[in-house]
């Protein structure tokens, strides 16, 4: 299989967390007002099967209904949508009309191919997975310093040696973080700072102080995801980009990716992949899958049964707009619910700052996919991605 794999150097202006903000980019107009038609997504030979959706009980004109909405400029920050039930792309559309200066960042030129931000990090813990059933690392209970060549760390400290794999997966490592205050936009950020400073960011990040003991406190670190990288590269006999290429891209059929990566070479494991929208729904399958797709197995059914089990106590209150509730992170996964008429609806979530989501709904058989270029730092495009999928997808079930 031919990959189209470009690189670009992770620069200072990089933003990868979940949140914060930065410059954003040149306005995009939308469409004219116009009756958008639904049409069964095009079949391109990317691995999706694709059927209509009243084949799958979902309510065309609803649909229709969202995307006239969406190109009437109600939801501006929206890129595209894909959307797909019992394992079939029943929906695939691109808004945007021109790229921006995230995809300047990569020399994207593709307007179906989107900046995913943090919703990496669920592809890396999917990685992570792989590199464990194929034997090159013992498991999630191996201690993290012993998958890397490094012979002292600064700010020593004995419960250093407690870091274990699991630790990094959820977050919990103990180390002297806090990428979300300030926020992104800020040039005190930590993470902004961290990636002005270092070069070799696996290195950096371990040389942290520890302020609490490893397992005892959440602290989302987008740094820490980027040393998964490292490990994944260092334990497994391809590099990161062949590995990844060869065990998860390939099988699923996704061949146009553009990566972010560290001074050092190593793709961006926290923040910096790109890919169509449509390729993303792809992860959200394979979750719903239990690691299988059309068919083979990719993951094993254990790594996703724990991935998407929580792991911290972690909740917090979003938007009333978003109508969605954190209830915990998994293994680079985020966990919650949505109401639907007084029923719990259970989610795995791949979220990335800007208004990037993989929203997988086991109980519905459904992953809705949506990209955005909400990168002004506010909730705008978090709340137009659930407003889609609150009052137009769930509502457009039928069956």
């Amino acid at each position: 299989m031919q990959y189209k794999i470009r690189f670009a150097i992770l620069v200072t202006v990089a933003l990868h967390g979940c949140g914060g903000g930065g410059a954003g980019p040149a306005p995009i107009v939308p469409l004219p007002p116009a009756d958008f038609a639904y049409q069964v997504p095009a079949s391109t030979g990317d691995s999706w099967t694709v059927a209509s959706a009243a084949d799958h009980g979902i309510s065309v004109s609803t649909l229709e209904s969202m995307m006239n909405d969406v190109r009437s400029g109600m939801f501006p920050n929206v890129d595209s949508i894909a959307i797909a039930r019992n394992g079939e792309l029943i929906f695939d559309e691109t808004i945007r009309l021109e790229t921006d200066s995230e995809d300047g960042r990569v020399g994207n030129t593709d307007l179906s191919v989107h900046a995913q931000f943090s919703a990496t990090k669920s592809i890396t813990s999917l990685l992570i997975g792989i590199t464990i059933d194929e034997g090159h690392i013992a498991g999630v209970n191996a201690p993290y310093l012993g998958l890397f060549p490094y012979v002292g760390y600064a700010n020593w400290d004995e419960r250093k040696n407690d870091i274990t794999l699991q630790h990094v997966l959820t977050m919990q490592l103990g180390l002297d973080w806090n990428e979300w205050n300030p926020p992104y936009s800020s040039p005190d950020n930590q993470l902004i700072r961290f990636y002005e400073d270092e070069v070799d960011y696996s290195k950096a990040v371990l040389d942290l102080p520890l302020v609490a003991d490893p397992g005892a406190q959440f602290a989302y670190n987008t740094a820490a995801t980027i040393s998964l990288g490292q490990a994944i590269e260092n334990s497994a006999p391809l590099s990161l980009i062949d590995f990844g290429a060869n065990a998860l891209m390939g099988p699923l059929g996704i061949t146009d990716i553009e990566l972010l990566t560290t001074p050092t070479g190593l793709p961006n494991g926290g923040g910096g992949f790109y890919v169509r929208t449509r390729d993303m729904a792809k992860f959200g399958q394979l979750v719903l899958n239990r690691g299988t797709w059309n068919g083979d197995r990719v993951v094993s059914e254990a790594w996703i049964n724990e991935s998407m089990t929580p792991r911290t106590d972690i909740s917090f209150s979003n938007p009333d707009e978003w109508d969605w509730q954190v209830e915990g992170y998994g293994y680079q996964w985020w966990l919650g619910h949505y109401d639907m008429a007084g029923t719990k609806v259970d989610t795995y979530v791949a979220w990335g700052f800007g208004g990037q989501w993989v929203i997988a709904i086991p109980s519905l058989n459904l992953v809705i996919a949506i990209n955005s270029h909400g990168y002004d730092g506010s909730d705008a495009a978090q709340n137009e991605a659930h407003a889609i999928v609150r009052r137009y997808v769930l509502d457009a079930l039928t069956g």
